[in-house]
């Protein structure tokens, strides 16, 4: 099996809040996906997903630019996607009037200087991808956002929603009621170092591991914002 090279062995699994009441309190709409040789991966499970600035507390994805609060919100239904603009925006260089359907390659325009490529990799999965074309990120780790519906294929073909060239074949996540589940049609695979037979649960922080891949998933905690740039 190959060895962890750092990324996961640096990250630690990131702290719930605490509340007054002596509660802790876990966002059950955004997680981070790290995968070792990769990066680090936001994983949005909601069907409607708000862009802003550094200021937008309540934005999911919160960029260090000259951006309002709530300058964007892209909408998941049964038709596709949606992007609907608060602030200046533009899709493959048109404004952004009202809303804009959202298609596989879209380039998307925020403010000045934010652009974003929307991808959505296969007809077989409603998930898609955000990727940044522009130094602006949630934070410095981040390599780019999944907005999933049901599934996540992670591995080395252009169909995968992250690319993991060095995997020999692909692994799926899976969202369904609130809970993730892995699963690989060929790889062998472990969570935390048990082997498993065909779907298994992941839970919080628990490792997925195979001859030559590693990733963990873990909840981002409300109040935890991923925020910066480089």
């Amino acid at each position: 099996m190959k060895p962890m090279t750092g990324l996961l062995e640096t990250r630690a699994m990131s702290s719930p809040r605490h509340l007054q009441d002596g509660t802790t309190s876990i966002d059950e709409d955004r997680f981070l996906l790290w995968i070792d040789g990769v990066g680090g991966f936001l994983l949005l499970t909601q069907p409607l997903v708000t862009i802003g600035g550094p200021n937008g507390a309540d934005a999911d994805i919160q960029l260090l630019a000259s951006l309002s609060r709530r300058h964007a919100t892209v909408h998941r239904d049964a038709g596709g996607y949606l992007l609907e603009a608060a602030g200046p925006a533009r899709v493959n260089n048109r404004p952004v009037v009202e809303s804009v359907e959202l298609t596989d390659g879209a380039q998307i325009s925020l403010g000045e200087t934010v652009r974003l490529q929307f991808n959505r990799p296969t007809i077989l999965s409603a998930s898609a991808r955000l990727s940044f074309q522009s130094d602006h990120r949630p934070t410095h780790s981040l390599d780019g956002v999944i907005l999933v519906d049901d599934t996540c294929l992670i591995g080395p073909g252009q169909d995968c929603h992250v690319s993991c060239p060095e995997w020999t074949d692909s692994v799926i996540l899976i969202h369904r009621d609130s809970s993730w589940f892995v699963r690989s049609p060929r790889l062998p695979l472990c969570v935390d170092g048990k082997p498993i037979r065909g779907e298994a649960t992941i839970d919080d922080g628990q490792v997925v591991t195979g001859e030559d891949l590693c990733f963990r998933l873990e909840p981002l905690s409300s109040g935890q914002s991923p925020t910066g740039g480089r």
